[in-house]
């Protein structure tokens, strides 16, 4: 095959995962008429704990049990339950005693999946809820979630994670990244599931919960997975919102998305299944969404390769495009005045999250996988 027939293959690839595949599921979505939303009262709403696994996180955690306390859910029915993943300062202690408010703590330090697995031993509510310290939920958050869940064929719910506004470019290019990943998880949810969940707010019944493999860093995708395998659907549930703030710095959201995609490989290299037309259910969401866009950097490399040596106008143009977009990139890193512009903030955000996906199998191949998390701010 020629260098230019090479070149329009990898651009197809490109192409198909960020615009291909989102128009399409957009456009199935919109031929599935939805199931109107559930509405229980008080009296229909399940018992339900609320799992948070924390690490050092005293300064943070008596805010985040005040914001559960005030959720529109009746407060006979909410449980909490802290797991202290060996942590060093006052986590345990800062909600003990607290009313509905149980703390497990241990030593030393296992990992969030260690933490999850003791907590399922004691969870005896129908329904689970996982959340995050950081992020503040929206009053009806909790109520929306479990109605969605109370739907006949329905596994998991995730509410919706809402950034507030970046202050700088690239705080905002990565807001307008996260919207537009919201509405392919929006659209993907109509048409039947999510690929995974929102780990910052998300339910499962407790009947649902298998344990996770200790180290395992993607909770919210291995345990709405094993769910959605069984035959159940996994929705986002656009109106419970969670609040949260977005990265600033493109570097410190590389970090981020690096733990992440090494999260993806690990989970891909211990379920097989996912790649089973006929075992995985949301196949066709998994290889399109998760896995293309895992290959998206080596079709990139490939079309900037086989433009340079192709020849003709045709891929002189598109090579002389290409190194445009990458010195925007190049711009944004290393030159700050030129971080206001908006193109050389998308530039940036762009290119770091392709290096961070080729960055990240480097570390999941070389065994540098640390399942213990790091706190964010």
């Amino acid at each position: 095959m020629s260098a230019q027939a090479w070149f329009w293959c990898s651009a197809g690839v490109v192409l198909y995962t960020y615009a291909g595949y989102p128009l399409l599921v957009a456009a199935l979505a919109r031929l599935r008429r939805p199931a109107p939303a559930a509405e229980p009262g008080d009296a229909q709403l399940p018992e339900v704990t609320v799992v948070i696994a924390a690490y050092n996180e005293a300064s943070r955690l008596p805010s985040k049990v005040r914001n559960l306390r005030e959720l529109d859910y009746p407060a006979d029915r909410l449980r909490v339950l802290v797991v202290s993943d060996g942590s060093s300062d006052a986590t345990a202690e800062v909600v003990a005693g607290e009313p509905g408010v149980r703390v497990i703590a241990y030593a030393p330090r296992r990992g969030k999946a260690h933490a999850l697995n003791r907590a399922r031993l004691e969870v005896a509510t129908e329904v689970v809820v996982f959340c995050d310290v950081r992020q503040q939920l929206a009053p009806d958050a909790l109520r929306r979630i479990v109605a969605r869940l109370l739907q006949p064929g329905v596994g998991v719910v995730s509410g919706e994670l809402v950034q507030r506004p970046g202050r700088t470019q690239a705080g905002r290019s990565i807001g307008l990244y996260w919207r537009y990943e919201k509405w392919i998880r929006g659209n993907e949810s109509r048409l039947h599931s999510t690929v995974g969940a929102t780990g910052a707010l998300y339910a499962i019944r407790r009947e649902d919960w298998t344990p996770l493999r200790d180290g395992t860093i993607l909770d919210d995708f291995e345990i709405p997975m094993q769910v959605v395998r069984r035959g159940k659907r996994a929705l986002l549930e656009d109106g419970a919102q969670v609040w949260d703030g977005v990265h600033e710095d493109s570097l410190a959201e590389r970090k981020r998305k690096i733990r992440t995609l090494s999260g993806n490989f690990q989970t891909f290299a211990g379920n097989a299944w996912l790649f089973a037309p006929w075992s995985n259910p949301v196949w066709f969401q998994f290889v399109s969404h998760k896995v293309l866009r895992l290959l998206v950097p080596y079709a990139l490399a490939a079309c900037l390769v086989c433009s340079a040596v192709a020849g003709g106008p045709l891929m002189l143009a598109a090579l002389v495009a290409q190194l445009a977009f990458y010195a925007l990139a190049l711009a944004g890193s290393f030159w700050p005045p030129t971080r206001r512009s908006r193109l050389v903030g998308f530039a940036q955000v762009f290119c770091d999250m392709n290096l961070a996906a080729v960055l990240a199998l480097l570390r999941f191949a070389s065994g540098r996988i640390d399942a213990r998390w790091e706190k964010t701010t």
